[in-house]
C-alpha cells in the first residue's frame, strides 16, 4: 500500500479546504459579518477533527471500512460504508460541474462543456489510477504556486485602489443573528466535508503526527478563506458580493494598477481550477474506496475508469445550469454533509464504549484469575 508523508497530508487537506470555496463568498448571508462566520465555523470544524482524527487513534493502520466492521459489525458497516460513498460521489458531482463550467466560462467559451469534463475526467482517472502517492505528490508541487498566486492577488487587491476597509464596517452591525444563522452553512461546507479523509487516514505513514498536520493545514485554509472573503467584500462590498456568480474572479478582475497589471483572470482561473480538481479527486477517491471495500476488493481502478467514463454524462444530466447546481448544492447539499460530518461523532462514543467495557472485562478476568492463584 503506497504510503503519504506528513507534507504530503498536510498540502491535500490545504488544497481541500480552499478548493472550490474560491467559487463563494461563504457566510455573506451575514454581510460585512461573514468573515466572522468563517471564523466561528473553524472553531466547530476543529472539534470535528478532532474527532476524526481520534477515531484512528484506536485503529491504527486500519482503513475505515475495517473500523466500521469491527464497531458496528459487517451488516451495519456495509450499508453506512455505501451511504458514505454515495454522499462522496454526490460531492464530487457538485465540484466536478461547476469547474466544467467555469473553465468554460472563463478559458474555452468556444468548446462544448462534455468535451471539457472529459478532458478533465481524463486527467482525473490517470492520476487517481497511478495511486493516492501520486495525487499526494502532485498537490505537493503545486501547493507553493497555489499559494504564491493567491497571496499575490491579495497584495495586487491591496494596492489596486478599489479596496476600501470601510465595507467591513459596522462590525456586528446586525447583532449575532445573521452570524448564527449563516454558521450552519459554513460548518457544513467546507469544514464537515474533511469527514472524507477518514477514507484517508490510514496511508499516512506516521499516524503520530496526524491530528497535529490535520490541525496546521485546517487553520491555514480557515486564514486564507477569511483573508479571500475580506477581499471580496473590500473590493465588491457585500451586496454585490452576496449576487456574483464567481465573486473571488469579480474581484481579481478589478486589478488595474497603472494600466500593466491588469487582466489577471488566467490566475484565478489556475487558483480555482486546482482546488476544484483535487476537491474533486478526493471525493472520487473516496466514493472509489467505500465501493471497493464493499465487494472486499484491493484496488479500486476498475471503479474510477468505468464510473468516471460515465460520469460526465452523470452530472450533465443532472445539473441542467449552473444556477439550479448551486440552489441543490447549498440549499439542500448542505443538510446532509452537516448529517455525514457529524456521523463519526456517535461513532467516537459506540468505540469508546466499546473500548471501555472490553478493558473493564480484561481487568475483571485478571482479577478473577489473580483471586484463584492466590486460593491455589
Amino acid at each position: 500500500m503506497s504510503r503519504i508523508s506528513s507534507i504530503q497530508l498536510f498540502t491535500l487537506i490545504v488544497v481541500f479546504e480552499v478548493g472550490s470555496t474560491t467559487l463563494f463568498a461563504l457566510g455573506i448571508g451575514a454581510k460585512q459579518d461573514a468573515w466572522i462566520v468563517i471564523l466561528a465555523a473553524a472553531l466547530v470544524g476543529l472539534g470535528l477533527l478532532w474527532i476524526y482524527t481520534e477515531i484512528p487513534k484506536y485503529y491504527p493502520n486500519q482503513n475505515f471500512a475495517e473500523i466500521l466492521d469491527d464497531t458496528l459489525g459487517k451488516k451495519l458497516a456495509a450499508p453506512l460504508l455505501f451511504l458514505f460513498g454515495l454522499e462522496f460521489i454526490n460531492i464530487a458531482s457538485h465540484n466536478f460541474y461547476e469547474f466544467g463550467v467555469l473553465i468554460k466560462m472563463t478559458a474555452l467559451n468556444q468548446t462544448p462543456i462534455i468535451v471539457i469534463l472529459y478532458l478533465f475526467m481524463a486527467v482525473l482517472i490517470y492520476i487517481l489510477n497511478l495511486g493516492f502517492e501520486v495525487l499526494a505528490r502532485t498537490v505537493e508541487l503545486l501547493l507553493p504556486y497555489f499559494l504564491i498566486f493567491l497571496v499575490t492577488i491579495y497584495i495586487l487587491t491591496l494596492f489596486s485602489g478599489q479596496f476600501d476597509f470601510s465595507a467591513l464596517r459596522p462590525v456586528l452591525g446586525n447583532g449575532i443573528q445573521p452570524i448564527l444563522s449563516e454558521l450552519h452553512t459554513v460548518i457544513a461546507f467546507p469544514f464537515g466535508e474533511m469527514v472524507v479523509f477518514l477514507m484517508f487516514w490510514h496511508y499516512v505513514n506516521k499516524p503520530q503526527l496526524l491530528r497535529k498536520t490535520a490541525f496546521f493545514a485546517v487553520g491555514l485554509g480557515a486564514v486564507l478563506l477569511t483573508i479571500s472573503l475580506i477581499v471580496m467584500i473590500s473590493v465588491l462590498g457585500p451586496e454585490l458580493a452576496a449576487n456574483s456568480e464567481i465573486p473571488l474572479l469579480e474581484a481579481i478582475l478589478s486589478i488595474n494598477i497603472g494600466e500593466i497589471i491588469t487582466n489577471l483572470d488566467s490566475i484565478a482561473v489556475f487558483i480555482m481550477f486546482i482546488g476544484g480538481f483535487y476537491k474533486t479527486a478526493l471525493h472520487f477517491w473516496g466514493f472509489s474506496l467505500a465501493v471497493t471495500w464493499m465487494f472486499n476488493g484491493k484496488k479500486p481502478k476498475w471503479i474510477m475508469t468505468i464510473v468516471g467514463l460515465l460520469f460526465p454524462l452523470f452530472v450533465l444530466h443532472r445539473f441542467p445550469g449552473l444556477d439550479y447546481q448551486r440552489w441543490k448544492g447549498l440549499e439542500l447539499g448542505i443538510y446532509s454533509l452537516l448529517l455525514y460530518g457529524f456521523i463519526p461523532v456517535l461513532l467516537l462514543l459506540i468505540i469508546f464504549i466499546k473500548k471501555k467495557k472490553i478493558s473493564t472485562s480484561r481487568k475483571d478476568n485478571d482479577n478473577a484469575i489473580n483471586s484463584d492463584d492466590i486460593k491455589g
